[in-house]
């Protein structure tokens, strides 16, 4: 089994290559600051041996950076429902240890809030999870 590469940034993970202009949109839209300026501290991951897994099989590729830890809160997985649903919403996977909260998804504008509010520790993933849509889908307070 290959791990995922070590990451200095929270990884975005391409798990579909069968949509390339959805991906470059995903792409240029995390990359692109938000209203109040912030940008999304993300590496795009782009690794075929990842097609077609899962979110959690994603993770469980991820190996921790520390003894215990993961070295980032979250990772972002751009699977097939993702890059094929009309809001390209991102499966959003929690990496906290001692967290009990499930995957969720986010549109990708929502990616520089997500990132950058529990890298800093402002927020916690739970948060985020419960302030998801009906549909499962975070598109913002």
């Amino acid at each position: 089994m290959t791990g995922l590469p070590e990451t200095w940034s929270v990884p975005v993970v391409r798990a579909d290559f069968d949509h390339d202009r959805a991906w470059q949109w995903i792409v240029r839209e995390i990359g692109a600051a938000t209203e109040e300026g912030f940008g999304a501290d993300v590496e795009f991951v782009e690794n075929r041996t990842l097609a077609g897994l899962d979110g959690l099989a994603i993770a469980a590729r991820y190996l921790p950076a520390y003894p215990w830890e993961y070295r980032h809160p979250v990772l972002f997985v751009a699977d097939l429902v993702a890059m094929a649903a009309p809001d390209h919403a991102l499966l959003v996977v929690n990496l906290n240890t001692g967290v009990d909260a499930g995957p969720f998804r986010t549109v990708p504008r929502q990616v520089q809030a997500i990132q950058n509010n529990l890298s800093l520790a402002n927020m916690d993933y739970v948060e985020f999870e419960r302030a998801a849509n009906p549909d499962g889908v975070f598109r913002g307070f």
